[in-house]
């Protein structure tokens, strides 16, 4: 029988784990550099937490909901900000503030998978809350263009489209559409990117919407000067101190399809629409804290998955080339040897060298090839000539250089050549 892996799914061979750790340390560092702490919370959480904050197509199509033995509905987190509220309001007196937090969690969502996109990923989310100006809103952006940038995207190569729920509320009141139909003109215009023109316009209508005020919809959504708008320009001020203006846009066709956001909505896009999705999202919401029983407390965060960021880099040919990392593959002429060639290694790991020993009794030739083979920078012989002088032999299997050095010097003189 053969068993593969479940839809949507993934297996982590060496070479991906070296990625994978890659990735996530270059998301570590620049989170760290701005003053985030790591945190990280259940892999399971009660239905209601999401159920009436995440939006229905989140919580209905694409969550992993399951019933306990005692009845209770249970999710697999199809996302982390509702996760973050609850911990936030459960110490909220005991926290310091600005919280500022990150974290890259294991997420499951039931969709169909497709190109950037599974149902089990790895999701980064950055987040400061305990901040009402636009200095947080500010803030998170620039964390995120120093992410891309230190996976080695520049300028031209991604954008931060930005735009305002209550922008987008003012523009709705300019055409004196009717408010009971913003939640279905907001999922249209949250999809106009997916959606061919015409459908877009058909699907507006479809809502109630007659075909002069979808025109005038259009026309004002390929606007990109927000005016007197004083939030986006208070933003925009802070973008340009921090000096990363060139990478943003104005952008009122962004909306964010989870309900929580109020206030600035952010993602980040291929400016040459080769990927066409957003590759990061976020933005603010004020009032989750309260919602989920805490003190009124305002947040803005932004995540962006794994999948996503490793699909963008391998299409601009930006995939770190991350070979096996070993110091030192330690072999041995005969099993006569074997005794201090197993001394030999674990001196070289006491020292913090990285080191593999050869654990076969084949010949000294195929034992060097499996040396070569395994990415080590040096490989140590254990020969009896040389064992009677209290000597080894050491390789460098890059130069191909050879050299016979003590064996208490060995650790010191191999870090000296590493």
């Amino acid at each position: 029988m053969k068993i593969e892996t479940v839809k949507g799914t993934r297996d982590f061979y060496p070479d991906k784990m070296r990625f994978r750790n890659w990735l996530f340390d270059k998301l570590r560092q620049v989170s760290e550099l701005y003053g985030y702490e790591e945190f990280d919370g259940p892999f399971l959480e009660y239905l209601d937490l999401y159920a009436a904050k995440s939006g229905e197509e989140l919580v209905n199509e694409q969550t992993y909901i399951l019933e306990s033995r005692g009845g209770e509905k249970l999710a697999i987190r199809p996302e982390m900000t509702p996760t973050l509220a609850r911990m936030v309001a459960a110490k909220q007196n005991e926290l310091r503030k600005p919280i500022r937090w990150f974290t890259i969690p294991n997420i499951w969502r039931y969709e169909q998978p497709q190109r950037g996109r599974k149902r089990e990923f790895y999701q980064w989310n950055v987040d400061i809350l305990g901040v009402e100006s636009m200095d947080a809103d500010a803030e998170v952006v620039a964390v995120t263009v120093d992410v891309l940038k230190a996976l080695g995207l520049e300028k031209g190569e991604f954008v931060v489209r930005i735009n305002n729920r209550y922008y987008l509320e003012e523009l709705l009141k300019s055409l004196n559409l009717d408010l009971s139909l913003e939640p279905a003109i907001y999922r249209e215009i949250d999809r106009i990117e997916k959606l061919k023109p015409e459908v877009f316009r058909a699907n507006l209508e479809q809502a109630g919407l007659d075909t002069a005020t979808v025109e005038k919809l259009e026309t004002a959504l390929r606007n990109r000067n927000f005016g007197d708008f004083k939030p986006l320009r208070d933003l925009w001020e802070r973008l340009e101190q921090y000096g990363i203006a060139e990478y943003v846009e104005f952008d009122p066709s962004i909306v964010r399809g989870l309900l929580y956001y109020t206030g600035t909505v952010f993602e980040v896009w291929d400016p040459t629409k080769r990927f066409r999705r957003a590759i990061m999202g976020g933005g603010r919401y004020d009032n989750l804290i309260t919602a989920l029983g805490g003190q009124p407390l305002p947040g803005v965060g932004i995540a962006c998955s794994d999948v996503t960021l490793e699909e963008m880099l391998e299409q601009l040919g930006r995939l770190p080339k991350l070979a096996r990392t070993l110091d030192a593959f330690v072999v041995h002429y005969s099993p006569a040897e074997r005794p201090t060639a197993i001394k030999v290694a674990s001196q070289l790991r006491n020292g913090g060298l990285t080191t593999e020993l050869s654990l076969s009794d084949l010949s000294l030739d195929k034992q060097l090839k499996a040396a070569s083979n395994s990415g080590a920078h040096f490989a140590i012989i254990v020969a009896p000539a040389e064992l009677e002088r209290g000597e080894v032999n050491v390789k460098n299997l890059q130069t191909r250089q050879q050299q016979t050095v003590r064996v208490e010097e060995l650790a010191t003189i191999l870090k000296g050549q590493l």
